[in-house]
């Protein structure tokens, strides 16, 4: 894409996220793209765990992203990031060297279970721009329970190897993704002292916003109050250690408490982002994933032995009488069901 359109597209992007029409001038300016869906960890709160209907396993493939980069013209950042491990899939440095040669920045999350020496080199070499590690305990024992599958000790080796390997180089930027949950928030402060280390650049925390609908909305809701609870005894201790060794920490003062949709300003995704699943299903956020949601169109070809077709282009999917409906209830706040991960206290209409 030319400079001028793309600063020309970010011009429209600004001015449909503050007036919020039905049918968006912009094209999005970032987009999360799964990979895989297939994981090599059996993690409770994860659909990849046991039998979903309709749960597709199988791996993107290299000529299938390209396809997608073809229809992305305007997107300047992509997440290879969904309910797989990204460095299962054979074509992911591919991919993000593909993404490079267009000038889109990549970010990707892994489990850090395959974190070798192979792959770290690659890692290093292949223009990633950011590396997020998801590490969800300072226990390797909590670990392994909330991660089954999982060495956290492992994990630690590699990954401070990875660290060492990048040297002074600024780039993939190496984080820790922390997902905090009851069972570990005791473990924050101990969390931190292990990314330091580590060597790692940032600790980022984040509530676990949804478990896809393996548990009830007000399981979920009384969850979430239980961790803004805990999380504020142990803050001041892990602050105080992030500052004492110098590792950038960000973590929220508690889980954002329950809204309801008419509070605050409306979701802005389908203005400006993207999520598009391993068969080519276009949704408006990665929560819309969920059973809850469904998807506005595909954009990609069905594979063998599998359902659908891939006749619409992104295009006329992203203006489509679907995406347009979504915009109209989000703009009236009328909010539906997938949305609960980000406003869990309120009953959709």
């Amino acid at each position: 894409m030319k400079l001028g359109s793309a600063v020309l597209n970010l011009f429209r992007l600004r001015r449909d996220r503050r007036e919020l029409p039905l049918v968006a001038a912009a094209r999005p300016a970032r987009a999360d793209i799964e990979p895989t869906t297939r994981c090599n960890f059996r993690c409770p709160h994860c659909p990849t765990t046991g039998d979903v209907p309709g749960f597709v396993r199988r791996h993107m493939s290299l000529s299938e992203f390209t396809s997608l980069l073809d229809q992305l013209p305007t997107v300047y950042r992509i997440k290879l990031v969904g309910l797989g491990e990204p460095l299962l899939n054979p074509d992911f440095f591919d991919m993000v060297r593909e993404a490079g040669r267009r000038r889109v920045r990549v970010l990707t999350t892994t489990n850090g279970s395959l974190l070798d020496a192979e792959r770290r080199r690659e890692l290093l070499a292949c223009g990633l721009n950011h590396l997020n590690v998801s590490v969800d305990a300072a226990r390797p024992e909590t670990h392994a329970r909330l991660r089954p599958g999982s060495d956290l000790e492992q994990i630690g080796v590699d990954l401070a190897s990875l660290v060492e390997e990048r040297g002074p180089r600024r780039r993939p930027v190496i984080r820790v993704w922390h997902v905090i949950q009851r069972e570990s928030v005791p473990e924050l402060p101990d969390l931190v002292t292990r990314c330091a280390e580590w060597g790692v650049d940032a600790l980022l925390c984040t509530a676990k916003l949804t478990n896809f609908g393996l548990s009830s909305l007000e399981d979920v809701v009384a969850e979430r109050r239980a961790v803004a609870e805990d999380l504020r005894r142990v803050l001041p201790e892990a602050r105080r250690r992030a500052e004492a060794l110098g590792l950038e920490f960000r973590c929220p003062d508690a889980p954002p408490p329950p809204r309801r949709p008419e509070e605050g300003r409306p979701c802005r995704w389908p203005w400006s982002r993207t999520f598009i699943s391993v068969t080519g299903e276009v949704f408006p956020c990665p929560y819309a994933r969920g059973p809850d949601g469904s998807a506005l169109g595909r954009v990609l070809p069905a594979a063998e032995g599998e359902e659908g077709d891939g006749t619409s282009s992104f295009a006329s999917v992203w203006n489509g009488a679907a995406m347009q409906d979504l915009r109209a209830r989000l703009r009236d706040r009328r909010n539906p069901a997938f949305c609960r991960a980000c406003y869990p206290g309120w009953t959709p209409d």
